[in-house]
């Protein structure tokens, strides 16, 4: 007994003291790991959190920064001489980009405007277009389209065919017209009230003797009995256009040339008057594809 006393100099109840002390210990280490684990976790949370927050409040200062540059463009843009600013605000805006290929009002045909054709060449003919932002007038009209009315004006040469040898002292240069239409065209003819809508295609000859195709004939177009064409867009009940229209007036001139021969020959000069635009452009209200739209007659100043 003295030597097992020796050998283990503490009791078994120490022993198990011992062991439940241990236990004890180890259990309070596993409790702080745990308690550990979780502040890092709360921690990396937090932080997480207060990145997203300062994110969401970066995109709110942007996008305040961005409605107030707007509200300043829209400002600039339709100032309001009855509302006075109450908050001075400080911001770097970007100018609102203009689109300088756009047409000015300064490029506008107006009433009065007179353009000259002569028929010369070979073949001797002549192709007016007008359109909206294309052919040979551009009206920038949202009241016109692009081909609305398209004029061939060719010469006949009333010499062809005839034996040089019997060739009269005066030759008169004969003229077909045609016309073809794209948009609405109501026509007057020359000597007549009537106005009517023209057809898809129409001829008309410029010459002493009536064609034997039966189509309308005239000498000449005079500027006071010339042929008027009115464009638009839509027509009413009564056969007039609700929006507007743009009057144009063909008439020729005869000038006195000679041929090659000598032989004195009478030639016609043409000529399209752009008589009225009715009721006028309202230059105040251009559209995004550059095109002016009517007055309203009826709008309030």
């Amino acid at each position: 007994m003295f030597l097992l006393q020796l050998m283990n100099p503490y009791s078994i109840d120490q022993i198990k003291a011992l062991e439940d002390r241990v236990n004890t210990y180890e259990t309070w280490v596993f409790f702080l790991v745990f308690v550990a684990a979780i502040l890092a976790l709360t921690a990396v949370m937090q932080r997480l959190t207060i990145v997203k927050l300062r994110s969401n409040d970066t995109s709110k200062v942007k996008y305040y920064h961005k409605k107030i540059e707007k509200d300043n463009e829209e400002e600039k843009a339709e100032p309001d001489d009855t509302l006075l600013p109450t908050v001075n605000t400080i911001t770097q805006t970007v100018p609102i980009a203009t689109n300088e290929n756009l047409p000015k009002p300064k490029d506008l045909p107006d009433p009065g405007l007179i353009y000259k054709y002569v028929i010369s060449g070979d073949p001797a003919e002549k192709i007016i277009t007008i359109g909206q932002k294309e052919g040979t007038i551009k009206t920038y009209s949202t009241e016109i389209t692009d081909h609305h009315l398209t004029i061939m004006i060719r010469a006949l040469d009333a010499a062809r065919g005839k034996d040089i040898y019997d060739l009269p002292d005066r030759i008169t240069e004969a003229y077909v017209l045609d016309f073809r239409r794209e948009g609405k065209v109501l026509i007057v003819h020359p000597n007549s009230k009537e106005v009517k809508e023209m057809g898809a295609r129409e001829r008309i000859y410029l010459q002493d003797t009536p064609d034997e195709s039966g189509d309308l004939n005239y000498p000449t177009l005079e500027p006071n009995q010339p042929i008027r064409f009115r464009l638009g867009d839509r027509l009413n009940q009564d056969g007039k256009f609700r929006a507007g229209y743009f009057e144009f007036h063909l008439y020729t001139k005869d000038v006195e040339t000679k041929t090659k021969a000598g032989i004195v020959k009478i030639e016609k000069q043409f000529f399209l008057r752009l008589f009225k635009i009715y009721p006028g452009y309202d230059t105040a209200k251009q559209n995004a594809d550059g095109l002016f739209p009517m007055i309203d007659p009826f709008a309030k100043a």
